[in-house]
């Protein structure tokens, strides 16, 4: 697929105007970069540009045209300094099967969560500090619910779960019993309808959707944002689902610590700790829904992206004894 899609990449470029728009020379080169579960992403570049070229297959989030939903976000939030500047975007599907979007290449490394905690947090409360505008709202998904919007989110992911004959009975009676507590303790979300804070989350902030810099740092990977309480991404940052995604680190409390000292500078009246502290589960909820359901498509031989990593991690988060020690505080 790697090989068919340069080509027709190269053939884009030259069936449309897009090598005059981004000015690059007759010569410039198309490498592959890093893929996704819906996403393959391709370095664009000749002696003096170099872009990335992502190539969307599917829609996590069910928007009707999803390349064109992340180039808005990335648009938006441009002015905070810390997501990179979008360039072009195609989703007509015309002249590619796929979704088309060219943003910059942003220079850097993965962050490291013993090394860039305080960066991390400078990035969160820039992002997070943009103010709302009323047109926001007519073009990224808002979530006022949070509780009820995991648990609707859950539901939906598991459908084809609970009929797979690849996944065990002590499975789908962990997650029986997980949803049965998030039903029950949902109503503690009218915390956040009484106290709100609205703030655009990008909502998958693992360690390599950063780019750390020499001079500037930013949050990469803006497929699926939601206007929401900030808590979505502070939550998602420091839990183990996301940490343990790519390394093998827990946060101590320590540095967790640290980390709210820096992001809590430019919030310190919105209580960030106790709207954490409530989201969690729910938190856990929508990431090992995720993998229940990505595990099943993984038994489809016809899926388009597979990511040997990706899989591996999956089955170790949905093996009963992370599950158990993760939730032990919640459902016992």
């Amino acid at each position: 697929m790697s090989e068919k899609l340069i080509k027709d990449i190269y053939e884009y470029i030259e069936g449309s105007s897009l090598r005059k728009d981004l000015n690059l020379e007759r010569d410039f080169k198309v490498s592959f970069l890093a893929q996704g579960e819906y996403n393959k992403n391709y370095v664009l570049e000749d002696q003096r540009n170099k872009y990335v070229f992502r190539v969307n297959t599917g829609s996590q989030i069910g928007v009707a045209n999803q390349i064109e939903y992340e180039y808005n976000a990335l648009k938006r939030l441009e002015e905070s300094g810390y997501t990179p500047r979008a360039h072009f975007v195609d989703g007509s599907r015309r002249l590619m099967d796929y979704g088309i979007l060219v943003m910059d290449y942003l220079e850097g490394r993965p962050l490291d969560y013993r090394r860039d905690l305080k960066k991390a947090a400078e990035i969160f409360s820039g992002i997070h500090s943009l103010e709302i505008k009323r047109e926001d709202f007519d073009h990224l998904i808002t979530e006022n619910y949070i509780f009820s919007d995991r648990l609707k989110e859950a539901n939906n992911l598991l459908k084809k779960f609970w009929e797979s004959s690849h996944v065990g009975g002590d499975t789908k009676r962990f997650f029986e019993k997980f949803l049965s507590w998030c039903d029950k303790n949902a109503g503690m979300e009218r915390y956040f309808i009484e106290n709100p804070w609205k703030a655009i989350n990008n909502t998958e902030v693992n360690s390599h959707n950063f780019i750390i810099g020499d001079e500037r740092s930013y949050l990469i990977d803006w497929e699926k944002p939601v206007i929401s309480d900030p808590c979505q991404d502070i939550t998602q940052f420091l839990a183990p689902t996301t940490t343990l995604w790519r390394t093998d680190i827990f946060l101590s409390q320590d540095e967790i610590d640290k980390f709210y000292r820096v992001y809590e500078g430019r919030f310190p009246e919105k209580n960030i700790r106790e709207r954490v502290r409530m989201y969690t589960p729910y938190l856990y909820l929508r990431a090992l829904s995720w993998c229940a359901y990505a595990y099943v498509e993984y038994q489809d031989p016809n899926k388009d992206i597979r990511n040997p990593e990706t899989y591996k991690k999956i089955k170790s988060y949905l093996e009963m004894d992370f599950m158990n020690n993760l939730l032990k505080d919640w459902i016992g």
